[in-house]
């Protein structure tokens, strides 16, 4: 599930891969140098309109390769990316970059990523050469002959002074911000800023300096000091580099006074490298409510709110991402819902601290056991009588296993997580290349059942879930791979929860192509010891359903009445869970809030929910 910056989807934003594998014969293999960059392309699965391609890239030199990058000479048009950064693309060049958190590669380190691709009438389906951008490296795609790589151009002294740019061009390109004023009052209004690198240049950290009218109160996202004609905003501790091509947001409140403009005038960025010439660029609108989105059908009628968290055997609990500002509040959002129960997401490895550092989102500040782990929030909701369950993974930043190889470290950082909000139940979305990463799901398997093992000792019981991406046709080999080794490890999961979304094979009812999953995947289990005996009921009783409401990141679409139907399937079946992605999206959306925030479809605020309670309840 992906989240994109500032946050996070299921996949928090994960487009899966189908059946119909293609695999691409690589070219003979030449004998590769100690210094060059070396990429494997294969194309690991097909449907009618296009393919998906596993790419790994390999810095065989013989240092750090710093923000790195690499072209490709391609004829097939990208469309999707995972793990990876889209820099530019054209008919016949595609050129990418290392995500932020993830743009250095050590030496003889691989950096792993997914491309979705469309297909183009008589276009190669794989790269014919790839180019090392700003290091002179060679780089050999599938073992062919190396391509010499593009170093950084060296500056060409000019014997005139460089004419002054415009206000809005810069020679080295322009960072653009666009400022949003949510919401007004009388001495006061709030505003949504983003910032997006459109140069070449990695800033790092960046700072940004706005002349500004009024004066700023809170900051999150960021921090800020004050100047004479305005304000400086800096990057968080947690994430200071902004990534040539990349965004990032925050947030803040002002007060105005004597009608002070609340939208700045002009910014500055600061801390440029000597002889840059960056420009900078604020777009905004005046205060005022936001524009009015198209006209929404009426709601459904609110059904009576859950007594529990279960109907029947099925556990009803859909995904609130913790890492997206606003932060849920979890009693108000039961409250609205009439949900008893929410699965808490992601906890990953503290991308500013130690690998082995649980933090929500991976935000330094959001680190699990410091002041703004939203313990009280969790436990307020707790003492009202809702069931949490904490969720490990997701498609973005690096599940715990993936960085912590210390086995006694990676199961206390499990461990810290269960005892600090005292949860009797966690799930394991293993998604993207974390998936096929067998070090770390066997790390992964034997620290869970630690955990387990720990909780029983205590005379505590914790129930596991693992979530998986799915077909309507069943698991993947890694998934069933991923089952194997969880219950290897002594550990059956509760469920196999499924992300019953992103097919990527074009319109389809998606209720129906969910219940398809959930029965493919009963019969899979079968083949698994762990399972072996059990009735095609009672494995079907073990499955979960995860779908993404509204509109899916592939274009297809789960409709109000496709998840009613698919809860009244869930409850009649005996599903163990059924969830979806995600809470805060169930709302229309509107020039406001971020699309990652809203289902995409003009549905009114919690229809989704209260057709899911109809239809397990009805």
């Amino acid at each position: 599930m992906l989240r994109p910056i500032p946050t996070r989807r299921f996949l928090p934003v994960v487009v899966l891969l189908t059946l119909l594998a293609t695999t691409v014969t690589a070219a003979p293999a030449v004998a590769a140098t100690s210094t060059q960059v070396s990429v494997s392309w294969r194309n690991t699965s097909s449907w009618s309109t296009g393919f998906r391609s596993a790419v790994g890239v390999t810095n065989g030199s013989g240092a750090t390769w710093r923000g790195w990058k690499i072209t490709f000479a391609y004829g097939s048009a990208a469309t999707v990316f995972r793990d990876v950064r889209r820099v530019s693309s054209s008919t016949s060049v595609l050129t990418v970059a290392g995500v932020t958190g993830r743009s250095d590669l050590a030496k003889g380190a691989t950096a792993s990523f997914r491309i979705d691709s469309r297909k183009v009438a008589k276009a190669r389906t794989v790269p014919t050469s790839c180019t090392v951008v700003g290091a002179a490296l060679p780089c050999s795609l599938n073992g062919g002959k190396a391509t010499p790589g593009r170093p950084p151009a060296s500056p060409t002294p000019s014997p005139t002074p460089t004419p002054t740019p415009s206000p809005s061009t810069g020679r080295d390109g322009v960072v653009s911000v666009g400022w949003l004023n949510n919401s007004t009052w009388t001495t006061g209004t709030q505003s949504s800023v983003s910032v997006t690198n459109r140069t070449s240049l990695r800033l790092a950290p960046w700072r940004i300096r706005f002349t500004y009218a009024a004066a700023v109160d809170t900051i999150w996202d960021a921090s800020a000091s004050s100047v004479p004609d305005g304000f400086v905003a800096a990057a968080p501790s947690y994430a200071t580099v902004l990534d040539a091509g990349a965004a990032t947001s925050f947030g803040l409140t002002s007060t105005t006074t004597g009608g002070a403009g609340v939208v700045p005038t002009a910014c500055t960025v600061l801390d440029l490298p000597a002889g840059t010439d960056v420009a900078c660029t604020v777009g905004g609108g005046p205060v005022g409510a936001p524009a009015t989105p198209a006209p929404a059908p009426e709601p459904i009628a609110a059904p009576a709110p859950l007594t529990q968290p279960r109907v029947g055997r099925t556990l009803i609990a859909p995904y609130v991402d913790l890492g997206l500002w606003p932060t849920a509040d979890l009693r108000s959002f039961a409250t609205q819902t009439g949900m008893r129960a929410f699965t808490l997401a992601f906890v990953v490895s503290d991308n500013g601290g130690s690998a082995c550092t649980p933090a929500w989102a991976g935000f330094d500040a959001y680190r699990i056991g410091g002041p703004q782990d939203f313990h009280a929030n969790i436990a307020a909701f707790q003492a009202s009588g809702g069931q949490v369950v904490v969720s490990f993974g997701g498609a973005v930043n690096s599940e715990l296993a993936l960085q912590c190889t210390d086995p006694a470290e990676l199961q206390a950082a499990y461990q810290q997580v269960v005892d600090r909000f005292g949860v009797d139940r966690i799930d394991l979305d293993v998604e993207g290349t974390a998936l096929g990463d067998t070090a770390a799901n066997q790390r992964r398997a034997r620290a869970i059942a630690g955990v387990v093992a720990a909780q029983a000792a205590k005379g505590r019981h914790l129930d596991v879930s693992l979530t998986l991406p799915v077909m309507p046709t069943g698991l993947l080999d890694e998934g069933i791979a991923a089952v194997r080794g969880l219950t290897a490890a002594g550990v059956r999961p509760v469920a196999v929860n499924l992300m019953a979304m992103d097919y990527g094979q074009g319109s389809r009812p998606m209720a129906a192509a969910a219940e398809s999953a959930a029965v493919a995947t009963a019969t899979q289990l079968a083949a698994i010891p762990a399972y072996a005996g059990l009735s095609a009921a009672e494995r079907l009783s073990m499955i979960g359903i995860t779908p993404m409401i509204g509109l899916n990141d592939t274009g297809e679409v789960l409709t109000r009445a496709d998840a009613q139907a698919l809860a009244a399937w869930s409850v009649a079946n005996g599903i163990e869970v059924l969830s979806y992605w995600e809470a805060t999206r169930d709302q229309p959306c509107n020039p406001s809030i971020g699309a990652y925030m809203c289902s995409g479809v003009p549905e009114a605020q919690w229809s989704f929910a209260r057709a899911v309670v109809t239809g397990a309840t009805g």
